[in-house]
């Protein structure tokens, strides 16, 4: 058994090879990589089996079946010509200082083994260290030092055949480069074309500092705006020039503007003002402003406060999707237009936008047919499509199951990916991944108030109380206006984590008639109330949720819940509850 790669070095070598332009084109090999090194350094490397590489780090359906599906041995296999061609094409002074990412043959974790020298590029190709028992592939060099070595006295007499064997390993050789190169490639032509045309079609923000010059505090400040707005996959960021977008295409176009107040050593403790400009017409359309008081601009607090700002301009119906809305009016054209409407229709679950939006995003998944983004949401409308007056909120099938699982497959670092295929594990009662992809979602992108919403409701739903409260909180603090669903989740994380003073407060104060309408939400604060004694009041909601859900006057509740709830588990969890409050009687 190898020795544990060193933290460190393992690290620095990841970021360097994840820069390559190999890995930055082939992101299921990178997704992979990441994995089986962060299994690696956890300890478990050794223990890595072909079940859990699938599932866990290439995003296959947990029914996935090892014995007769070789996708992860094959992309690992993959994996490994890629990190060979990566090395090979390193010069010398490239590979100066560096250790080489191994993954052994017959086992996936991963080691860290010294540069040989010299390096492709410098002359020779790099060994790859062969199990045992196995030879080393032929080079070059070994064939030609083979030849002049073999004994001339065991050459058979007549006419001279060595050109033969010569031509046979020449085009052994030139098979093999072909095959690094054929599993080393970008995952096809196609993926890369059309992920291109979609990508060139989103809004695109440009980061400048005024003055442009900046100083060490505004250059920070639109070094964090930078790294924040590029979480968001519905906008394309930079600080250059954007390739994407034509010069005389502006209406994506805007300008997120980061100004100091003077240069002089009083600017040190002056406010930061972030300020977003549509390219084209010159409309200011936001502003906001960080006051650090003195601290350092990457301190945390800091940090954090400019990610807050940033997530007012690019979050799902935030103000270059709603400024974009307004623009494009009703155009609901296959691509980015569509994406438009689908948040729009995601945001109100307005049923007569429905079909339109269904129709675009078929068009759309015709032309982009490995776009992520038109994928994980084709997954939500098939999920979440009616079932006659049934009001559970998603209904598993197998189409909504592989669209989320395509979408991650097409891109491993999506938030909107992560939590899409949480949402299908979630439809199924699997709540192993549920929660597995929704923490993986949050990680990637914990300025999404949506997102954080989603993911926070299914660890509340699959028993992650603990979890699952910060995350709710978090997404309350950044939406001005929650969902029902968000708010009810809350609630009864509160009540069931012993907060029932604050659940009933919350529900209290979040009392809106569309609310009333939602069963989630009249469950959540009838528990509130008859937790916090205001027993008739809680049963009152209770009776009003049986006629929502069109349940008989003192149906039993496990019959209540199973009409709109999802979770086996989340269901016995609340009639425990609604018994232990007195909200109902005791089943038996």
């Amino acid at each position: 058994m190898s020795a544990q790669p060193e933290r460190s070095a393992l690290q620095n070598e990841l970021a360097l090879v994840m820069r390559s332009p190999e890995f930055v084109r082939s992101p299921v090999l990178r997704r992979l990589l990441e994995y089986l090194v962060e299994q690696t350094l956890a300890g478990n490397g050794e223990r890595l089996k072909a079940y859990q590489i699938a599932v866990d780090g290439l995003g296959r359906d947990d029914s996935f079946d090892p014995q007769s599906d070789s996708y992860p041995r094959v992309q690992v296999g993959r994996l490994r010509k890629m990190l060979e061609l990566h090395y090979a094409g390193l010069s010398a002074q490239e590979a100066a200082g560096r250790h080489r990412i191994v993954i052994p043959v017959g086992r996936y974790n991963v080691e860290l083994a010294p540069m040989a020298a010299p390096l492709a590029g410098a002359g020779a190709a790099p060994p790859v260290t062969p199990e045992a028992g196995a030879s080393a592939p032929a080079t070059a060099a070994d064939i030609a030092a083979s030849d002049s070595a073999a004994p001339h006295s065991l050459a058979p007499e007549g006419p001279d055949r060595g050109w033969i064997l010569r031509a046979a390993l020449v085009l052994l050789l030139l098979g093999g480069l072909y095959l690094i190169w054929l599993f080393a490639r970008p995952e096809t032509a196609s993926e890369e074309a059309a992920r291109r045309d979609m990508r060139g079609q989103i809004a695109h923000v440009t980061i400048l500092t005024e003055p442009a010059q900046g100083n060490d505090e505004l250059n920070t400040a639109a070094q964090i705006a930078e790294m924040h707005l590029q979480r968001f996959e519905m906008l394309a960021v930079t600080s250059a020039t954007h390739q994407d977008v034509s010069e005389t295409d502006l209406a994506r176009a805007y300008l997120l503007i980061v100004r100091g107040s003077g240069t002089g050593p009083e600017s040190t403790n002056a406010p930061i003002f972030l300020t977003l400009r549509h390219k084209a017409s010159g409309t200011t359309l936001w502003s906001y402003e960080v006051n650090h008081d003195g601290t350092h601009i990457a301190a945390p607090d800091v940090e954090q406060a400019i990610g807050a700002g940033i997530s007012e301009v690019a979050r799902s119906g935030g103000v270059v999707i709603q400024h974009q809305r307004k623009l494009l009016g009703g155009d609901m054209s296959p691509g980015y237009p569509c994406l438009i409407a689908y948040d729009s229709f995601r945001q109100s679950r307005n049923p007569a936008e429905r079909p339109a939006v269904s129709k675009c995003l078929e068009a759309s998944a015709k032309l982009y047919p490995n776009e992520s983004l038109v994928l994980q949401a084709q997954s939500f409308l098939e999920l979440s499509r009616p079932h006659g007056k049934s009001l559970v909120p998603l209904t598993p099938t197998p189409r909504g199951r592989d669209l989320a699982e395509a979408a991650l497959r097409n891109n491993g670092t999506s938030a909107l990916a992560q939590i899409a295929v949480a949402r299908s594990a979630w439809a199924r009662g699997n709540c192993p991944r549920a929660i597995a992809f929704s923490r993986r979602a949050i990680e990637t992108n914990p300025l999404e108030p949506d997102t954080l919403g989603l993911a926070g409701s299914f660890l509340m739903s699959c028993g992650d109380y603990a979890g699952a409260e910060p995350v709710l909180e978090r997404a309350s603090a950044m939406n001005e206006q929650p969902g029902g669903y968000q708010i009810g989740s809350l609630v009864i994380t509160r009540v069931i984590n012993g907060k029932r003073a604050e659940a009933l407060q919350l529900a209290l104060s979040a009392e809106r008639p569309e609310l009333e309408a939602q069963p989630n939400f009249l469950l959540a604060r009838a528990l509130a109330l008859a937790a916090n004694g205001r027993v008739a009041e809680g049963q009152a909601d209770w009776r009003a949720l049986e006629k929502l859900v069109g349940a008989p006057a003192g149906a039993a509740a496990s019959d209540v819940l199973a009409r709109f709830t999802i979770s086996p588990f989340f269901a016995r969890r609340m009639q425990v509850e609604a018994e232990a409050t007195g909200l109902v009687t005791k089943a038996g």
